[in-house]
């Protein structure tokens, strides 16, 4: 049966629409987006009397089995297979009630991303849309070993894609520097951890397989890297420079600069002291890196992290806006959750945009965010796949 929301304001994915709506659902589809004129349909009406029509959010940036306490890497290490994978359904159900119908996992122990991802979609658990890599590719010894599988040399590197890829992985994630927070000791954020010869193979058997690859890189060096092989999208990236972002853009990478965490990272006195320290010094660059990914015309993504130190489950709201205040505009700000964010996991017009025939992932805000962006907070109404999901009074 249809579903008709009518007389609501728009935002597309990409700009707010003038005037009121009426947007028809069927299945799981939109079906068609007309100006508002007091019509029915056979099925269900929703007026939604002036409130905000938004597509469903998108997280391109989380940890479901990290537990955003004060040292989650540690806890899961010291946790059993069962518990994580419990922590994993645990935070994956909180998502939809925040509007929150995709996310993009990227690091899973034991990938359990992949099989929490695959209940939802079967409808096993009302969860979002889980775009997951599982278990990331890492150096032995490299950024977060916990969820890594560790490839060394070219052959082992194309193994890892394959062995994800047969798994289920929809994207690839590797650990091309050093990092943050995650181990006291062993890796600085400038060290290049996975040689060109790794990154190589790795891209090449990816796109072969129509897999994207994504790069936790903070350090110069190992963010040229991956540009040189071909990468998709860079995580982080605080330290690209304006040529760098010329060469993203050209090349069609994108950047998902998890730009609320760090601040979070440097200002928090609950973590891990050798984390805090990092992350005040790397947070020297990020506005600058974000600000020359933006000016060159590259597609940015918001990311948030969840799960990390201090950030529970979900925080995407926060990333927003953090994006906000380092002065991106909030029409943009909402793309990078929207149509970007869609763009990004390779469904552009398909989900993240209110249009004929995409995919219905939509939420009902009773505010207009592009005044606020804590309109978007405790949405009214949250459709996933067609089908109301959450609905508040």
């Amino acid at each position: 049966m249809a579903l008709l929301i009518r007389q609501t304001h728009i935002f597309d994915g990409l700009q707010a629409l003038e005037g009121l709506w009426d947007v028809q659902i069927q299945g799981n589809q939109i079906h068609s987006v007309l100006p508002s004129a007091g019509r029915d349909v056979e099925g269900r009406v929703i007026d939604a009397e002036g409130a905000w029509l938004l597509p469903g959010l998108i997280d391109l940036h989380v940890h479901l089995t990290w537990n955003g306490g004060q040292d989650p890497a540690t806890d899961i290490t010291v946790s059993t297979e069962q518990e994580n994978l419990l922590e994993t359904v645990a935070n994956a159900l909180k998502y939809l009630p925040q509007g929150i119908t995709s996310v993009r996992d990227l690091g899973s122990p034991l990938d359990a991303s992949l099989y929490v991802g695959k209940a939802t979609a079967r409808g096993q658990l009302l969860g979002p849309r889980i775009f997951t890599s599982g278990m990331s590719l890492i150096m032995t010894g490299g950024h977060d070993p916990f969820h890594g599988l560790a490839v060394d040399g070219p052959w082992e590197a194309l193994k890892g894609v394959r062995t994800q890829v047969a798994k289920g992985a929809q994207v690839i994630k590797i650990s091309a520097t050093g990092g943050v927070y995650g181990r006291e000791s062993g890796e600085a954020v400038d060290d290049t951890e996975l040689r060109q010869d790794e990154l190589d193979m790795i891209l090449s058997e990816a796109h072969r397989r129509n897999v994207p690859v994504t790069a936790h890189a903070i350090g110069e060096q190992g963010i040229r890297a991956c540009l040189k092989a071909g990468i998709d999208c860079i995580e982080h990236g605080h330290y690209i420079q304006p040529d760098m972002a010329r060469q993203m853009q050209e090349q069609g990478a994108a950047h998902v600069p998890t730009f609320f965490v760090y601040q979070h990272l440097a200002n928090s006195p609950d973590i891990p002291a050798y984390a805090r320290n990092k992350a005040i010094e790397v947070l020297k660059h990020h506005r600058q890196a974000v600000r020359y990914s933006y000016e060159a015309g590259v597609t940015i993504g918001a990311g948030s992290d969840a799960g990390s130190p201090m950030v529970p489950h979900p925080a995407l709201l926060d990333e927003l806006l953090a994006l906000a205040d380092a002065d991106l505009p909030l029409t943009y700000v909402l793309r990078t959750a929207t149509a970007h964010a869609a763009q990004i996991l390779g469904y552009k017009d398909q989900l993240g945009v209110i249009k004929e025939g995409a995919l219905c992932d939509c939420i009902l805000a009773a505010g207009n965010p592009l005044e606020d962006l804590n309109a978007l907070r405790d949405p009214r109404l949250v459709i996933l796949n067609g089908g109301i999901a959450y609905s508040r009074p």
